[in-house]
């Protein structure tokens, strides 16, 4: 029974949300120049020549930033790692739409998490300008498969019940 349309829905989820944790969730532009923000932190992309000054060439390697993010990248695996454990519980039907909800309220909270670390970020960076990724929606379109994967395998199991109910 893992030919299941929810675990198609699961392994896509899955599949989104390892990809996410390598792609860019916003930029930030600052004076003193671009800052990168991922899930693995946050990061100098390009340093402003005029904060630098002429006598110090190689300024900009001392200049470099780098914040880790480790809570946004564990938050994110534990997501992906949650939905192919879903997929190989296919025998057990409640257990599997328990991780779906568990997945489903991970999601709600990294979203929320990543807001959060922008605004954060835009603040300590004194960033004039915040430009998201449009990788921002990959977490919503997991939350939205993880939800239908929910719903088939409640489907599911109603229909298994009502099958014992003839016998």
């Amino acid at each position: 029974m893992i030919q299941r349309i929810q675990s198609i829905y699961l392994l896509l989820a899955a599949a989104l949300m390892a990809t996410f944790l390598f792609c860019p969730i916003a930029q930030f532009t600052t004076p003193d120049g671009i800052y990168s923000f991922t899930s693995q932190g946050v990061s100098t992309v390009m340093a402003e020549p005029a904060a630098i000054p002429a006598e110090a060439g190689a300024a900009i390697a001392q200049t470099s930033v780098f914040t880790p993010t480790w809570g946004i990248l564990a938050l994110g695996a534990v997501i992906a790692l949650l939905s192919v454990v879903a997929i190989f519980l296919y025998k057990n039907r409640p257990t599997q739409a328990r991780i779906c909800m568990i997945n489903a309220f991970f999601l709600v909270t990294f979203y929320i998490i990543i807001f959060l670390s922008g605004y954060t970020f835009h603040e300590d960076l004194a960033a004039t300008a915040t430009s998201w990724s449009a990788c921002v929606v990959i977490p919503f379109v997991a939350l939205v498969l993880d939800i239908l994967a929910y719903r088939a395998i409640n489907k599911d199991e109603r229909l298994v019940r009502s099958l014992d109910r003839i016998r």
